[in-house]
């Protein structure tokens, strides 16, 4: 019944950083609604959902009575206890990063985890070389044109430069084809990969530094010291370094300024991105448009020998 709720234990300290926000020390006991979990705006709630609680929660700190909200994945699931419906909350807030990884640990998802499976396949090496190449190919054609990236691609680019490429990014020949061509085989073939470019162990956190920054500008310099991490796959790094390089290239060059890029790539780059049906997809735009104005990724550099 919607009169249930259930109750949380806190695993991980949590500051307050807004006014509705209510503060965490590891054991405390939260007390949350099922009618708040219900009543979340974008949130299909299941029977189960509760167990492994995602986004914001809104509730009770039975140590403080303080009510408001706090990260669910800062808590595990303890069992069903009874009380009255809260109001309704507007859009989640994406959830802060889990201290230090270590929530896998003690049983629960840490945010942005894969529970569905969808980064069981890795991205290719092949991958960032597909994209440089192609990005390659429309600098040397296509910055000059006004309608790069202005529209929705017409196709996938045509079927034997995606064959060619996918046997043999490196040696084919990318003369002949146009910038349309060019432009649209490069969405076309992010869109087709099978696995997420931006990886789950930074999800969470890319999406927090898109909504919590102050300016455009802060927000690209929190992101790239995020993409930085050294636990980011080589190569979806490398593809990342490539394409928004390239767009801020192309902002800088076109009338096709960081935002109309960030809208144009959005649903492409965060399509397999864990959580992302559960999130404001105006913090994916932001994110993109944060590292095009900061003038995209730079390559790691190799650390010197001994």
């Amino acid at each position: 019944m919607a009169s249930d709720s259930f109750q949380y234990r806190a695993l991980f300290e949590y500051k307050r950083e807004r006014g509705d926000d209510i503060s965490l020390q590891p054991g405390d006991l939260l007390t949350v609604p099922k009618a708040s979990l219900m009543a979340v705006p974008g949130r299909d709630y299941q029977d189960g959902d509760e167990r492994s609680p995602k986004g914001w929660l809104h509730g009770t700190n039975e140590r403080t009575k303080e009510k408001g909200d706090f990260p669910g994945t800062f808590v595990e699931y303890v069992g069903v206890v009874r009380v009255g419906p809260p109001a309704a909350k507007s859009w989640p807030r994406p959830v802060p990063p889990t201290p230090g990884g270590l929530q896998s640990a003690v049983g629960a998802q840490p945010p942005g985890a894969a529970a569905s499976g969808v980064e069981a396949e890795l991205l290719s090496e092949a991958a960032p070389v597909v994209v440089w190449r192609l990005i390659e190919a429309i600098e040397k054609h296509g910055l000059n044109s006004e309608s790069l990236y202005r529209a929705p691609p017409a196709s996938s680019g045509p079927a034997e430069l995606r064959q060619a490429l996918d046997s043999d990014p490196v040696s084919v020949d990318l003369d002949p084809y146009d910038v349309v061509s060019l432009s649209d085989a490069l969405r076309g073939f992010l869109q087709d990969l099978p696995a997420p470019i931006i990886p789950s162990t930074v999800y969470s956190e890319l999406v927090y530094s898109a909504q919590e920054s102050q300016s455009v500008e802060e927000c690209g310099e929190r992101l790239k010291r995020i993409l930085e991490c050294p636990s980011i796959p080589q190569a979806n790094h490398q593809l990342l370094v490539h394409l928004s390089r390239h767009l801020a290239l192309v902002s800088q060059l076109s009338q096709a300024g960081p935002r109309l890029l960030g809208q144009a790539f959005a649903e492409t780059v965060f399509k397999n991105s864990p959580l992302s049906a559960d999130v404001n997809p105006e913090h994916h735009v932001r994110i993109l448009e944060a590292l095009i104005t900061t003038g995209g990724l730079m390559e790691m550099q190799a650390a010197p020998g001994v």
